[in-house]
């Protein structure tokens, strides 16, 4: 797809790319095992290390973890959780991935999904930003990919769009306090039992266990505050 000019534009424009490049890891494992992988979060740990969590989809996600053995970038892997037709694998990234590709080239990733082979991103190139250099960047270090749409975002990236005490939450939480709990929550912390002590949890984020209880105290505190404020009041 040709990519289109944004002349005088003050909006930011979404592209999704197409990649097959089997240096991707999620790419290749897809194809591999037949089966979905989607990034459910991303944690950037200490130096260039990525804490990623993929779902899987119509395959042990077991065997995606024995195929990621086999990868040099990337240096642990392991099962979060097990269903009936997938589940959630943690893998601890050294290589180069296709987020910190588009955060170098100035552009924020929504959606990382691959199906069978096919691989799918969506990013928001922001209006300071040139889509050409981004599609281009992308393109150098991932061979086999191409633009296959390209649109005006919507007036405000959705990160954390929810409404209710729900938004008002994410909009209280640090961008670290979030990671943090979302890494819990996807890690089983909250589950009877624990699929994860506070430790293991700190370990994948790459901090000690009393900095990973402090976070977690002052997110209940902000929790707590945010619901009751108004009886205190």
């Amino acid at each position: 797809m040709a990519i289109q000019e944004r002349a005088g534009s003050s909006s930011a424009t979404e592209i999704v790319l197409r990649i097959d490049d089997e240096e991707c890891f999620f790419v290749w494992a897809s194809e591999r095992a037949a089966c979905r992988l989607h990034l459910e979060h991303l944690v950037h740990r200490s130096g260039s290390e990525l804490l990623e969590f993929f779902a899987v989809d119509g395959t042990r996600p077991g065997r995606v973890v024995e195929m990621a053995e086999e990868t040099p970038a990337i240096a642990e892997a392991r099962v979060v959780r097990q269903t009936a037709d997938g589940g959630l694998v943690e893998l601890l990234v050294t290589g180069s991935c296709v987020t910190t590709t588009l955060a170098d080239a100035g552009a924020v990733t929504r959606t990382v999904t691959a199906s069978e082979g096919d691989g799918r991103v969506v990013a928001i190139v922001p209006a300071h930003a040139d889509v050409r250099t981004v599609v281009e960047t992308f393109r150098t270090r991932h061979g086999g990919s191409d633009l296959v749409a390209q649109r005006q975002a919507p007036e405000s990236i959705p990160v954390r769009s929810e409404r209710g005490v729900k938004g008002t939450l994410t909009d209280r939480l640090t961008d670290k306090q979030i990671e943090v709990l979302r890494t819990a929550y996807l890690r089983g912390y909250f589950e009877w039992p624990r699929e994860s002590s506070a430790e293991e949890c700190a370990q994948s984020l790459g901090i000690s266990q009393p900095t990973f209880s402090q976070h977690m105290r002052a997110i209940q505190s902000t929790m707590v505050e945010c619901l009751f404020e108004d009886t205190r009041r």
